[in-house]
């Protein structure tokens, strides 16, 4: 029974490296960043949740304002999609085209196709309502599958930084100790190693 209840007690004091006269500045600096390093944990999760709970609102407002401002249309290629030059990068091929804007007016521009497309072919793009061409709109499952990895991004981050910051702070603590230790060494040494007539 007295060595369950003695357990956490050598816990806490093995968390807090004990405690004494012998205990160093150092030591009690180790120790207070421990303690912070719990606390940043800890009070990360509500934070984590709070952030990504209105991150999450947010975008999907955005995703409701973009489904509202953007139509889907068709769009009437006027050249082959292999004849223009200069496709986008890992996305689909620009072509000049013509469509008609959610007001009825015809609008020609360069419009994403996909590959192969030729002259006189039709394929569907957004436009915003001035009849611009846009990406297709956020979905409400993509803003809260966005929200979620921002968040986990984040939230790791955070604890991912002040582990770094902990253990940088602890080296740099034994640093100082061992110049400590060898500065005290040098002073001790020469008495200890004379002999004893």
């Amino acid at each position: 029974m007295a060595e369950a209840r003695r357990t956490p007690h050598r816990g806490i004091r093995r968390f807090t490296l004990g405690r004494g006269p012998l205990k160093r500045g150092s030591d009690r600096l180790e120790c207070a960043a421990r303690v912070l390093l719990v606390l940043v944990a800890v009070l990360s999760v509500p934070i984590a949740l709070a952030v990504g709970t209105g991150l999450r609102a947010d975008l999907q407002e955005t995703a409701a304002r973009q489904a509202a401002e953007r139509t889907l249309t068709t769009a009437v290629a006027t050249a082959d999609a292999s004849v223009r030059r200069g496709a986008a990068l890992g996305g689909s091929p620009v072509v000049p085209a013509w469509w008609t804007t959610p007001d009825g007016a015809v609008t020609e521009g360069d419009a994403r196709a996909p590959a192969g497309t030729g002259a006189g072919e039709v394929f569907e793009i957004w436009v915003t309502a001035d009849g611009r061409q846009a990406g297709p709109p956020l979905t409400s499952r993509e803003a809260t599958q966005s929200a979620v990895v921002l968040t986990l991004v984040g939230w790791t981050g955070a604890l991912a930084a002040t582990g770094l910051l902990h253990v940088v702070l602890c080296w740099l603590l034994g640093r100082h100790r061992a110049r400590d230790w060898a500065r005290e060494w040098a002073a001790v040494e020469p008495t200890w190693t004379r002999r004893v007539p």
